[in-house]
């Protein structure tokens, strides 16, 4: 049995790519007092010009929104805006705090006006060339200095196997909609919303475009949380086996902040548990055999049976401390304490 730290937060950085969600955020701020009529003023300076290089998919829309909100009550229309801007408070909804509402089937009438400005902010403006050229920047850009600033996370921070992209590679990860745009389009731009992680993560099989609140306990990992301890795994021998790729294992996961309900949601959403166990079955065979040549090697065959364990034990702790492994140590940890024949092979040893 073994306790080690897993998934990690990210730091945040500010951009001129954040930049655009706090234009919209501003816009609707803005609307929720007005009374003079659409006009360029509703909109930010350096927003403007994008506004007007994009005149279908966001001027015109902007407008039918603002039409739409000047009749409303006083009361009715800050709903409205106050309900894209707490959309937006990703902290508190992971927090449970917030609940916002899913946009469930076929939009009509404003809400499909709303759905298809915040989707076509993410697919078309965001790194859409007005943007580009207006910013001088590229989307890649932001996801160099993300890299950068988090160079140290070189696992994918929500499931701790997958190998992340950094800066220097050729291609880049994807970002994730930690609260899926499909359901939560209002969140689409917000980078607190977004979260570069590796292609199994983002996949169907994953997470894909599941609700992630529906499918929480309330409370999920907020992934920009400075104060995260981070998530402690044991892996025990649930049943042995002579078939080493047939044990059946038993992963606890803990947290020391006692994040019970966060840990609970992110195993149902990432479908931990079953690509945990999919991951070790497949790999424990090459674990061991890497284990047990280590502690037959010639190269070590000075030292004590006892030291020869503990070196090997330690490569595996400098691989975790680097953060290029996360599982293994546990795993490993386990079958050597919870396999009856494991323990009879490697103790074998001591009497060659």
């Amino acid at each position: 049995m073994s306790l080690r730290k897993v998934i990690r937060a990210y730091k945040y950085i500010e951009t001129v790519h954040s930049k655009l969600h706090e234009y919209v955020i501003s816009f609707f701020l803005k609307i929720e007092t007005d009374t003079k009529g659409f006009r360029d003023e509703l909109f930010e300076v350096d927003f403007l010009p994008i506004v007007n290089r994009h005149r279908k998919i966001l001027k015109k829309r902007f407008k039918t929104i603002y039409e739409y909100v000047s009749k409303l009550s006083v009361i009715d229309r800050q709903s409205f805006c106050q309900r894209i801007i707490e959309s937006n408070q990703i902290e508190k909804i992971c927090r449970g705090e917030y609940r916002p509402a899913a946009f469930v089937g076929k939009s009509t009438g404003i809400e499909h006006t709303l759905k298809g400005l915040f989707l076509d902010l993410y697919i078309q403006v965001l790194d859409g060339e007005p943007f580009r050229e207006k910013a001088k920047t590229l989307l890649r850009h932001h996801f160099d200095q993300f890299c950068n600033t988090n160079e140290d996370i070189t696992r994918c921070p929500i499931c701790g196997i997958g190998e992340l992209k950094k800066a220097h590679d050729t291609t880049r990860d994807q970002y994730d909609h930690y609260l899926p745009k499909s359901l939560y389009p209002l969140s689409s731009i917000n980078f607190y919303n977004l979260v570069p992680c590796c292609k199994d993560c983002n996949s169907f099989e994953a997470k894909g475009d599941k609700d992630t609140i529906a499918l929480s306990t309330g409370k999920l990992f907020f992934p920009y949380d400075s104060n995260h301890k981070g998530i402690s795994l044991n892996v025990n021998v649930k049943n042995d086996n002579p078939e080493i790729e047939d044990i059946l294992w038993e992963l606890i996961f803990s947290s020391p902040d006692n994040k019970t309900n966060e840990i609970e949601s992110w195993k149902t959403i990432y479908s931990i548990e079953s690509r945990y166990q999919g991951y070790i079955r497949a790999r424990i065979k090459k674990l061991y055999n890497y284990y047990f040549q280590f502690i037959r090697s010639p190269k070590v065959a000075h030292l004590d049976i006892s030291d020869r364990k503990k070196l090997c034990i330690l490569s595996f702790e400098l691989n975790e401390s680097l953060g290029l492994d996360f599982i293994f140590k546990p795993t490993l940890d386990g079958l050597l304490s919870g396999s009856n024949i494991v323990q009879a092979e490697v103790e074998a040893l001591e009497y060659v």
